[in-house]
């Protein structure tokens, strides 16, 4: 175990949040208001949402109702895209003209930042189904103001009217959208009128009672993208995440760092940051740490090298942990792309949706709402990941 002096003890009352699943059971109860909003913050297993996460929330919401999609970045979209809400910068559909992206580590709730010109636009759909109402009660828009006078301008169906927005301010900013539709099937446009604001996203909500999934996650992204120890990045990066509600944060980062060789020490302390500022901007929450499961790719540490370190703080901290070697199984060779039961593409890197991604799909609900006898998959795991295969605990 390394130190962790540099992380302050979080105070009884919030350690005694519990983890997810004791969460839920207090929102369940309703002890705890009508929406149950969770962030999810990750690399590109959360960010391509087609990947688990769409699977996860959709259960989520059979089980409990929708409160609307929370917060859709402008870099990678919601947690029900591709289904609900279509957007992405890959199409010029929904994402054109003169938009400067930044690179990743920005102080944004998704790592990154764009920064349009005149005529820069974007476009998010949404498309409700009998389990997802779509419509929308309150948006917010979320921008990083620089001091100038910027302007946009924004519409929520192809004929509806445009309405005129000043971006102004400095630092991070929300204005209200006026003008939300009154059907649950909308088109919303947004291009870039003057100036050359930078924007991070919309948060949506509905009136509806259950969950509200917001995707905080950047493909690429490692467990440094989403922790700077420069007090200004931090303040900035509290500020904006801070005006996204959450009772809930479930956190899977370090596949990359893997990718990358950061060394299990490093990692750790990025972690120990970045649950120390969700402590200081939501004390109330319930912060749950998610580990990947290994893959064929060559790295220098296995998964387990950042689960030696991980875990026993998670537990020290009184954190929800969880690790997903416990769900895809000891040998992962077997459920490589060329194994037995493939769960892992051919990039050895991302799992295959119809059958990995159900697999991590299906954990997180577990590890959320609990199983048959509330028991959670960590629970009767009985071992933690050793080397490249698993010891069992004394």
């Amino acid at each position: 175990m390394f130190a962790i002096d540099d992380v302050p003890h979080a105070p009884a009352s919030v350690i005694e949040v519990g983890d997810a699943r004791e969460r839920f059971e207090q929102w369940r109860a309703g002890t705890s208001g009508k929406v149950l909003a969770i962030s999810v913050i990750g690399d590109s297993y959360s960010a391509g949402q087609d990947f688990y996460l769409n699977r996860l929330v959709q259960r989520l919401t059979k089980a409990t109702g929708f409160a609307g999609p929370g917060y859709i970045g402008f870099n990678h979209g919601a947690a029900l895209g591709g289904t609900h809400y279509k957007y992405t910068r890959s199409s010029e559909k929904y994402f054109g003209g003169d938009w400067a992206v930044s690179r990743l580590g920005q102080a944004s709730p998704d790592s990154r930042t764009i920064r349009g010109r005149p005529g820069a636009y974007l476009e998010i759909d949404a498309s409700p189904t009998a389990a997802v109402d779509t419509s929308i009660a309150q948006a917010k828009l979320l921008y990083l103001g620089d001091g100038e006078a910027n302007q946009v301008r924004y519409r929520w169906t192809a004929s509806g009217r445009w309405h005129s927005l000043q971006i102004g301010g400095s630092g991070v900013q929300e204005v209200l959208l006026s003008g939300a539709p009154d059907t649950a099937e909308w088109a919303f446009r947004l291009e870039v009128v003057k100036g050359a604001p930078t924007l991070f996203g919309l948060w949506l909500s509905n009136h509806e009672e259950g969950v509200r999934v917001s995707k905080l996650a950047a493909s690429g992204a490692a467990s440094a993208d989403f922790y700077n120890s420069d007090d200004q990045w931090q303040t900035q990066w509290k500020a904006v995440v801070s005006k996204i509600p959450a009772d809930m944060y479930l956190i899977m980062l370090g596949g990359n760092d893997q990718g990358f060789g950061v060394k299990p020490e490093q990692y750790l302390r990025n972690i120990q940051g970045l649950v120390r500022m969700v402590r200081e901007i939501q004390p109330a929450a319930s912060i749950n740490l998610i580990l990947r499961q290994d893959t064929t790719r060559s790295s220098a540490y296995p998964m387990s090298a950042y689960a030696r370190v991980l875990e026993p703080w998670a537990r020290m901290e009184h954190l929800g942990y969880a690790d997903m070697q416990c769900a895809f199984g000891l040998d992962f060779k077997r459920y490589a792309s060329d194994g037995a039961a493939p769960m892992i593409g051919p990039d050895s890197i991302h799992p295959i949706p119809g059958s990995g991604g159900r697999v991590i799909a299906d954990y997180l609900y577990r590890l959320i709402v609990g199983g048959n006898d509330a028991v959670s998959p960590q629970d009767t795991c009985g071992a933690v990941r050793q080397g490249n295969g698993l010891e069992k605990r004394n």
